[in-house]
């Protein structure tokens, strides 16, 4: 990502609360946020480890999605 826009993006690792604060914090509802922080610990449990896959890997690589996505959307 600090390629990719030209200047440096940090990473914080957040708490679930943390992250479900915020996204009420923004405007989610209680039960949008919940949603949301469900599909983060499903992720965190393997939800998306190979072995789970019933569809082949999206053929864009992450660099390739914020050269035509994120670098527009942030930039604009």
């Amino acid at each position: 990502m600090s390629e990719v826009l030209g200047r440096p993006v940090r990473y914080r690792q957040a708490t679930l609360g943390d992250y479900r604060e915020a996204m009420i914090r923004h405007g989610a509802s209680e039960a949008s946020a919940q949603g949301l922080v469900d599909m983060a610990v499903a992720q965190n449990n393997g939800a998306y480890d190979e072995e789970h896959r019933t569809a082949p890997p999206a053929p864009t690589s992450f660099r390739r999605w914020c050269e035509e996505v994120l670098r527009s959307a942030v930039l604009s």
